[in-house]
């Protein structure tokens, strides 16, 4: 499969989009099957990287795109039928007859078009880069897939962490109300105590409940995404940035030749050239060359006829084909120069945000992260001794679980604004394959 089509304007080297050609080439000669009874539930990255190529019905709908657009090359190959003609003059009364000397007189005639203007060679030419540029378009939107997937997986396995630090944050509630209760026996905790813990518990449960909630609709959107909605997936992984350098000139060095969007506009580019040359080509009426024999039976006598039609480009010039292979052309070279433009906003974009949830992130774990444990353990003990109460206790755990499930949002939040810079600079699939897991 020829993945990166020679650009008049620009030429790029393919070798970033071997490997996705590779797989696009095998897939599209294998069924994709959309049942999830063979689909594992527990996934890694990669696990999952591999369902959407080999069971996902969405980029089944993907590929067959591409056989559409082969197809095309098919009829643009063909060459157009001859017409073969047959009439008979029959002689009913009048004067002398004028059919030679027989009473009927029959007609055969063959009619082959001839393309002497090329248009053959080029409606093929445009077909083929119409194959390329649907390739193109189809890698682009996989790429925005697999960015969407390794999202999903993302907060997959954030909302999985939430759900544990709530689990183990319940299971903190318990030990608290039983420590409650032995004071509240010694005499030395109050009904109030007792009641308070009662209410946090509560409201642990609640929160736990709505984790739970946010998880199984995260794993309803993944379903969706691929379009398998039976699948419910659970996520196997630690929850951990990528390491992504936020350096946004190399990023932008890198998205000028690996940028899917680019490299598509790139094709639609050089596909609407192909469609221009079309159309002028289709400007010149086919020639058609007659060959034919009239023959009269009763006596038999036969003639033969030779000639050639044209028809005769006064009115239809094709006028309306070159205006819409213009208006397309016009439209491709708007389309490239704004997903380069673009693909330079998301870039800055992704890499100011990237750097901001770094500092974030790093600040954060310095200052909060390593005292967590500490105001857990002195929050337990002061209030077993009697030294604080128990409004204090509790706050001193609901403070680590809150700086807990910040954590969780920091490092969500800034492994989503890496894939960012990854998909904007065209290495997201590369990174993946890099690193499958």
């Amino acid at each position: 499969m020829r993945l990166l089509a020679p650009s008049t304007r620009r030429r790029h080297s393919p070798a970033p989009w071997a490997a996705l050609g590779l797989l696009l080439l095998n897939l599209l000669a294998e069924p994709v099957l959309a049942s999830t009874e063979t689909v594992p539930v527990s996934v890694t990255i990669g696990d999952l990287l591999k369902i959407v190529r080999e069971k996902s019905p969405r980029f089944a709908v993907m590929l067959q795109r591409i056989e559409t657009a082969r197809a095309e090359v098919v009829a643009a190959g063909v060459l157009p039928n001859p017409t073969i003609s047959y009439g008979r003059y029959d002689f009913v009364g009048g004067g002398a007859n004028h059919m030679f000397d027989g009473n009927a007189q029959e007609q055969v005639t063959l009619e082959v078009p001839l393309l002497i203007a090329g248009q053959r060679g080029a409606r093929i030419e445009a077909a083929e880069k119409g194959v390329t540029a649907a390739e193109a378009d189809v890698e682009a939107e996989y790429a925005a897939l697999v960015h969407e997937t390794r999202r999903l997986f993302v907060k997959l396995l954030a909302e999985q962490e939430r759900v544990a630090i709530f689990e183990e944050t319940a299971r903190d509630m318990q030990h608290l109300a039983a420590i409650v209760t032995g004071r509240k026996d010694a005499g030395n905790a109050s009904s109030f105590d007792e009641l308070r813990i009662g209410v946090e518990a509560s409201g642990i449960e609640t929160k736990l409940e709505t984790a739970r909630n946010d998880l199984a609709e995260t794993v309803g959107d993944l379903g969706v995404l691929l379009g398998m909605p039976d699948w419910k997936p659970a996520a196997v992984g630690k929850l951990a940035v990528l390491g992504v350098p936020a350096d946004a000139q190399k990023l932008l060095a890198e998205a000028q030749v690996s940028n899917p969007d680019i490299v598509a506009a790139q094709r639609s580019e050089s596909a609407a050239d192909a469609g221009l040359e079309k159309a002028r080509r289709e400007r010149w009426p086919a020639v058609s060359v007659q060959v034919g024999t009239v023959y009269t039976d009763s006596p038999y006598s036969n003639t033969t006829f030779g000639g050639v039609s044209v028809e005769v480009p006064i009115f239809d010039r094709n006028q309306g084909g070159m205006a819409k292979a213009e208006a397309a052309k016009h439209a491709a070279m708007l389309e490239h120069d704004f997903a380069t433009s673009r693909t330079r906003v998301a870039i800055d974009r992704a890499v100011n945000l990237l750097v901001r949830r770094q500092e974030t992130r790093v600040k954060f774990e310095k200052d909060v992260l390593s005292k967590l444990n500490s105001l857990k353990s002195m929050g337990e003990s002061a209030y077993r001794f009697g030294k604080g109460t128990i409004l204090e206790l509790l706050d001193s755990y609901r403070s680590r679980t809150e700086m807990r499930l910040t954590e969780v949002d920091l490092i969500q939040a800034e492994t989503e604004a890496e894939l960012d810079a990854l998909r904007a600079s065209g290495q997201l699939l590369s990174y993946l394959n890099a690193t499958p897991d």
